[in-house]
């Protein structure tokens, strides 16, 4: 009797799976033609993104209907976009879906291709050609929070000698280097190289404007001074 029961519960059960199987596919055909999404809508301010780019990435996800869509899939494909910097996706009953889309606000450029927001996260748009304005930073990718942080302090302090920082490059073994926008390039080197720049800007005020507008090239790496390439061309009076 228990074995003749156990074999009518399989039966049974695998009736239902059968069942399920062919009415699954059923349902949800009925799900999608009861309630067609109809209307998305997009909130945000943008630059760099365009309607299309964002059509292009949800319409082929939204075809299941208003139940049956995945609000992560639509989010996850919607990020994918390499200005995207946040998105929100939610349905609006009863035939919608909205989205909420930040766009990247870069702050520098990073390395040769991509560029970095204010938190120092990198994403890289196809072609960064019209952010030359920029100033750049190369570094090792896992200090580059740290960096960033870094040169807006560095940037700060030239700006009050009337300099311009436009590139701020520390290398594997740490070595840093500063490129102003009038080409004057400071090699700061490995040891204390905050404390170096102090003494410096120190020398640059006593210098003034004029004869530090003069420098091509200062080496900070001497224990006791520093060795100055001046501009070619240039008279120097000391």
């Amino acid at each position: 009797m228990i074995a003749w029961r156990a074999q009518i519960k399989i039966a049974v059960g695998a009736l239902i799976v059968a069942v399920s199987m062919l009415v699954w596919p059923l349902l949800q055909d009925m799900i999608k033609e009861a309630r067609p999404i109809r209307h998305v809508g997009v909130e945000g301010e943008f630059q760099y993104i365009s309607k299309e780019d964002i059509q292009s990435k949800i319409i082929p996800l939204i075809q299941d209907g208003y139940f049956a869509i995945d609000l992560q899939e639509i989010q996850q494909a919607v990020m994918s976009l390499p200005w995207a910097e946040k998105v929100q996706v939610q349905r609006i009953w009863p035939d919608g879906v909205k989205l909420k889309l930040y766009e990247q606000k870069p702050v520098v450029r990073w390395q040769t291709d991509g560029l970095l927001n204010v938190r120092g996260e990198v994403f890289k748009p196809l072609n960064i050609d019209e952010f030359k304005f920029l100033p750049a930073l190369y570094g090792p990718a896992e200090q580059r929070q740290q960096l960033l942080e870094i040169m807006y302090g560095l940037r700060v302090s030239l700006m009050d000698q009337g300099l311009r920082l436009t590139e701020f490059r520390v290398s594997n073994r740490q070595s840093w280097l500063l490129v102003m926008e009038n080409g004057m390039t400071v090699q700061l080197g490995r040891f204390e190289p905050l404390n170096k720049l102090t003494l410096l800007l120190k020398a640059f005020v006593v210098s003034g404007s004029e004869l530090v507008n003069k420098m091509a090239y200062v080496d900070m790496r001497y224990p006791n001074g520093y060795a100055v390439r001046w501009r070619e061309n240039e008279q120097i009076r000391w």
